[in-house]
C-alpha cells in the first residue's frame, strides 16, 4: 500500500453513502460536519442515521444499491457488512474514476479514513495503514488528550498573528518592486520577511505556560515580539 495523507476540502462535494447502520452513522456525522452533499442509499436505517435525513442534512434513496447510483458522485463510501455489495459498488465507482472507501474492506478502498482527534481549529489524523484498528484507537485517544486547552488556544493565537503578519507583508509589498506572487509575496532578501523557523522557535515553554493560565494576550505579545511582528517595517537596503 502507498497511502499518502491529505486533508480534502469537502464543502459541496457530492458523496454517495451506501448503508444505513451503525457503520454508516460513523461516516455521516463527519461528512455532514464537513459540509459535504450526502446521499444515503439503504433499504433500512437506524434511527440515528434517519435523523440526519429528517433534519435535511442528507438525502435518502430508501432501497438497495442499484447500478448507476454512483453517477454524479464525487466520492463514494460503502458502509455495509456485505462483501459482494462492497465489490459491486467499488467496481462501479472505479469504472467512473471515483475514489471509494469501503469500511473494514481494504481491497475495495482507494482511500482509508484515519483516526481523528479534533478541538477548535486543530485536527490531528493518525493511521496504521489499516493494519491495527486497536492501535489506531489507542493513538487517537492519546491525541485527544494532547489537545489540551493550551494547544487549542495556541492554534487560535497563531492564526490571529498570521493574519497580522499577512497584513504587514502586504503593507511592505505595496512600496516594493521586488514582490512575488503570493505566497510568499515578499522577496527572499526582504528584511521584514519572517523566517518559518522563527515561528517554531517562538513557541516556547513560557508561551504554553501563559496559555495554560488563560493569558492569551501575554502569550500573543510574546510570540509577536519573538518573530519581530511588533517592530516597525524596515526599509530595504
Amino acid at each position: 500500500m502507498g497511502y499518502y495523507p491529505i486533508f480534502v476540502e469537502m464543502s459541496g462535494r457530492r458523496v454517495l453513502l451506501v448503508g444505513g447502520g451503525h457503520v454508516a452513522l460513523e461516516k455521516i456525522g463527519k461528512l455532514v460536519e464537513s459540509e459535504a452533499d450526502v446521499t444515503v442509499v439503504a433499504p433500512e436505517l437506524i434511527p440515528e442515521v434517519r435523523a440526519f435525513i429528517e433534519d435535511g442534512r442528507a438525502r435518502l434513496l430508501e432501497r438497495q444499491f442499484e447500478d448507476g447510483d454512483t453517477a454524479g458522485a464525487d466520492l463514494v463510501f460503502v458502509a455495509t457488512d456485505n462483501g459482494a455489495i462492497n465489490r459491486r459498488v467499488a467496481d462501479e465507482a472505479r469504472a467512473r474514476g471515483l475514489w471509494v472507501n469501503a469500511a473494514d474492506d481494504v481491497a475495495n478502498c482507494d482511500f482509508i479514513l484515519p483516526g481523528v482527534a479534533s478541538s477548535g481549529h486543530i485536527t490531528i489524523a493518525t493511521s496504521t495503514g489499516g493494519s491495527s484498528p486497536a492501535l489506531a484507537r489507542w493513538l487517537r485517544e492519546r491525541m485527544e488528550a494532547f489537545l489540551g486547552t493550551e494547544v487549542v488556544a495556541l492554534g487560535d493565537v497563531l492564526a490571529e498573528l498570521r493574519v497580522r503578519a499577512r497584513a504587514r507583508d502586504r503593507e511592505c509589498a505595496s512600496g516594493c518592486d521586488r514582490t512575488q506572487p503570493p505566497p510568499p509575496l515578499l522577496c527572499k532578501t526582504c528584511p521584514n520577511r519572517i523566517p518559518p523557523d522563527a515561528w517554531q522557535r517562538a513557541i516556547d515553554d513560557e508561551v504554553l505556560a501563559l496559555l495554560r493560565a488563560g493569558n492569551r494576550e501575554a502569550a500573543s505579545a510574546r510570540i509577536a515580539s519573538a518573530i519581530g511582528l511588533d517592530q516597525p517595517l524596515l526599509a530595504r537596503a
